[in-house]
């Protein structure tokens, strides 16, 4: 109902105005609608009446709510980046954000998956001194590897395939390791080699310090001979079991 207006009339006591009943009923309206909305029709209770805002601004510091179920706010949109999300709804899709700042991603079900336009996720450099990493913790997460790039001054843009086959550990450039199942090309092995001719009576021929009889191949005359049946090595000395004969070309190659 609209408000209903008591007409005063044009003066004082000119008798074009609305009668006292008739301005009492309409008074009377007036106040039942207002009772009706903001009450049960006969005393006040704007508390526990169901209300409809439109057109509202909710200043965050000076208003809280509380207990909203996700149900009561179907239809209820809130912009973000360029995704309208729905508070009711159980799951988003975001598109359109550039920049998002967060503490911990957390996924309740499952893996946390990233999809990019070009399937590449990047890990960026703070732009000066440091680069883009990756650490993976333990299960305890009082410690961890991180995975880091070349830095900046080498110029670096590649691709690392991962090892194919089974479960497998990366090799270092550094540490000790025994790698199994290889085929190395000879050509692709890099070694010392030393060139000496024998004279019928030398036995002992010089090696670099570390090698030893495993890893040093030896040649008389192009025949390879037999580690440790033929010779052993020692320190820094190669020594034959029997001397190579005069003008014997021998080859010794330090892997």
């Amino acid at each position: 109902m609209a408000k209903q207006i008591i007409n005063i009339g044009s003066s004082a006591d000119d008798g074009t105005g609305t009668t006292i009943r008739a301005g009492g009923d309409l008074i009377n309206d007036n106040f039942n609608e207002i009772y009706t909305e903001l009450g049960d029709g006969s005393a006040l209770a704007i508390t526990s009446k169901t209300q409809t805002l439109t057109n509202k601004t909710i200043n965050g510091p000076d208003n809280t709510l509380t207990n909203i179920a996700n149900a009561s706010l179907a239809n209820s949109n809130v912009t973000i980046g360029s995704t309208a999300v729905n508070l009711g709804a159980t799951a988003t899709t975001f598109s359109g954000i550039t920049s998002l700042q967060t503490e911990t991603l957390t996924n309740a079900s499952g893996n946390l998956l990233v999809t990019s336009a070009t399937n590449i996720t990047e890990f960026r450099g703070d732009g000066s001194s440091v680069e883009g990493q990756i650490k993976l913790n333990c299960h305890a997460n009082s410690h961890g590897q991180t995975i880091k790039p070349q830095p900046h001054s080498a110029s670096i843009t590649n691709t690392m395939l991962l090892p194919q086959g089974g479960n497998s550990t990366l090799v270092s450039e550094i540490a000790t390791q025994t790698l199994t199942n290889k085929t190395i090309g000879v050509g692709q092995v890099t070694c010392n080699t030393r060139n000496a001719t024998g004279d019928g009576s030398t036995v002992a021929f010089t090696v670099t310090s570390g090698m030893t009889v495993n890893n040093v191949l030896v040649f008389v005359n192009g025949v390879f001979q037999r580690p440790t049946t033929d010779y052993s090595v020692s320190g820094t000395t190669l020594t034959f079991g029997t001397a190579p004969v005069a003008a014997d070309v021998i080859t010794i190659k330090e892997l």
